[in-house]
């Protein structure tokens, strides 16, 4: 008798053992707040969790909005905030692209947007893929990389990992081998991305990978994914409101993985002489500003660093607020704006605040000056745009308001353009304004696509005597009339996006279109001139092309700085890593500042 009780004791122990490391949870991607049938969609889901009572937690792999709109991401949380059990979150493109709070929206809402947490023997942690503001694909902040490698370094050996991202751990995120080489260090089992709205099966460099469905019921019925962890093996089983697909994937978790080390060079120079070089380690999202001899580089985190031509730091400022829009330097003063709404003047020589004043909403776009008649004298106004479109023109000693318009309906991202006594600037509204700069009245306002996803908003405009030239992410580059805001001609010839730059001389104008290739056209007629191949395949990074000496210099999605030279050959110039390449910042007909997402400031110059 004794020995069957001890029998019937191990029975239960071995049963009651197998049945604690037993995990369900539900996983959910690309819920796309926003878009139609969207929010119901994502109500039938969070019902269905809720009744079937079988859960213990909720991951979700980002693109949880259709646009990033606030309102968007409130609605969210909403809805999902209806679970009755713990749920886990990272953002995606669209939650990234066109934020109007520079992501930070959806920090404040969920606390952060990265998690890790720890079930039973498993440990998960999720890392927000998406970039702000710089296009599609995918990218990891330096500053979550170490993050990443913190966790990772003091998990112990035997507990195991299940790694989440929105996008594919592959060449759809360009640095992904940092993100494998920090996974290959513990016992990563699989990673679970989104972004593709399928079920499907991945090797991410030899670590298992899988792609969930979209929430939406765009393909027949909403529907999400049932994730069982057990000690030896991963079951994927799709739910929906018919059972059409069930159960389709089993992953071991017993096999030892062979995930090989990346060496990847992250440093190319092939045709300049470099100044200096500099490592912050953070996101950097705008180009370097230059001024009296002087480098002033803004992080995303709220650090401004001002460096002298020889890299010597001359003094850091701390803003202990979020910078995404550029600031600009005249008269002796940098001004910034904030996220948290705040409109502020540095002085250049030590760094210390000179004035501040609280605008009440996001600074978005990038800071722009100009001379301007106030109150019977001439001095300086600081005009930038706001995330929901107004336009703000101020004297830049002291902050006194001058006009306000608010002509525009949506985000203000980039820099308003001043020319012949106009403000002329984009909004993701779908249209482009032109204002006077006198009194900040609309004088004309242009567009002949008004999908808010072909907007003339990220693309900085150029300009010659005559036309604005602008491109747009329906592929079409658009010459108007200053004067009338009439189209004068628009092609979509090149396969343009969003980066556009024009001769010193104004007869042409040159673009990097969204596939492959670059283009010199000639300004009044928008005919072609020549056609260079690029071999970048996709960049969607919005940038300034800019001509000094007889060359074109061109920055890239893809790390690279290449420029085309007076013989009209492209050639390779500088590789910096594989993140993208903010617009460069010409110092003088020979040296040049640029800096890469990644934190990295460089300063060089073209070998003569």
């Amino acid at each position: 008798m004794k020995i069957l009780k001890l029998f019937l004791f191990y029975i239960l122990f071995l049963t009651t053992t197998s049945f604690s490391q037993t995990i369900n949870f539900a996983w959910l991607s690309d819920l796309h707040i926003g878009a139609t049938t969207s929010e119901t969609d994502l109500a039938a889901v969070v019902n269905d969790i809720n009744l079937k009572q079988q859960f213990e937690f909720v991951i979700i792999s980002g693109d949880i909005t259709e646009k990033g709109r606030n309102s968007e991401l409130i609605k969210t949380k909403e809805i999902l905030d209806r679970l009755k059990i713990p749920y886990y979150i990272v953002p995606g493109n669209h939650d990234s692209k066109w934020s109007e709070s520079g992501t930070t929206k959806f920090s404040e809402l969920w606390k952060d947007d990265k998690f890790v947490f720890e079930k039973n023997n498993f440990k998960f942690i999720g890392l927000n893929s998406g970039i702000t503001w710089r296009g599609g694909g995918g990218h990891i902040a330096p500053e979550d990389l170490l993050w990443l490698d913190s966790i990772v370094t003091h998990t112990p050996k035997n507990k195991k990992i299940i790694y989440v991202q929105h996008h594919q751990l592959h060449s759809e995120t360009d640095n992904w081998f940092k993100v494998t080489n920090i996974l290959r260090k513990a016992q990563i089992e699989f990673v679970l991305v989104g972004h593709g709205h399928a079920n499907k099966q991945f090797s991410f460099n030899g670590i298992p990978g899988i792609m969930g469905r979209s929430t939406l019921s765009k393909e027949k019925f909403w529907g999400y994914n049932f994730v069982q962890l057990r000690n030896d093996s991963a079951f994927f089983t799709e739910v929906n409101p018919e059972n059409k697909l069930g159960s389709w994937l089993k992953i071991s978790l017993t096999d030892t993985l062979l995930i090989p080390k990346v060496d990847s060079l992250q440093f190319i120079n092939k045709k300049f002489d470099v100044h200096f070089l500099k490592e912050h380690k953070t996101t950097l999202l705008h180009s370097p500003i230059t001024y009296d001899n002087k480098i002033f580089v803004t992080t995303k985190r709220g650090f401004i660093y001002c460096y002298d031509l020889s890299g010597n730091l001359l003094w850091r400022h701390h803003s202990e607020s979020t910078i995404i829009s550029r600031p600009n330097v005249t008269s002796g003063l940098l001004i910034y704006g904030t996220v948290e709404g705040e409109l502020l003047s540095l002085d250049i020589a030590d760094g210390s605040i000179e004035q501040s004043i609280g605008i009440g909403e996001p600074i978005t776009s990038q800071i722009s000056f100009a001379p301007i008649r106030f109150r019977g004298e001439q001095t300086t106004a600081v005009i930038f745009g706001t995330a929901s479109g107004k336009v703000y023109c101020y004297d830049i000693f002291y902050f006194f308001q001058i006009w306000e318009n608010n002509s525009a309906t949506a985000m203000i991202e980039s820099r308003p353009i001043i020319v012949k006594n106009r403000v002329i600037f984009g909004s993701w509204d779908g249209f482009l304004y032109c204002l006077s700069i006198e009194d900040g009245k609309l004088n004309w306002r242009w567009s002949e696509n008004r999908n808010f996803y072909f907007s003339p908003a990220a693309s900085i405009p150029v300009f010659d005597e005559e036309n604005i030239y602008v491109t747009t992410p329906d592929k079409f580059v658009s010459a108007i009339d200053i004067f009338l805001g009439k189209t004068v001609w628009r092609k979509d010839d090149f396969s343009a996006w969003e980066s556009i730059g024009i001769s010193q001389d104004k007869k042409n104008i040159f673009i990097k279109s969204h596939e492959n290739n670059f283009f010199i056209v000639e300004s009044k007629s928008g005919k072609m001139i020549k056609k260079f191949d690029l071999k970048t395949n996709i960049d969607t990074n919005p940038t300034e092309i800019i001509e000094s000496g007889n060359n074109i210099f061109i920055s890239q999605k893809n790390g690279w700085i290449n420029f085309i030279d007076e013989k009209k050959i492209l050639q390779d110039g500088l590789f910096l890593g594989s993140s993208r390449v903010n617009s460069l910042t010409k110092i003088n007909d020979n040296l040049f500042a640029a800096t890469n997402m990644d934190g990295l400031l460089i300063v060089f110059s073209l070998k003569k």
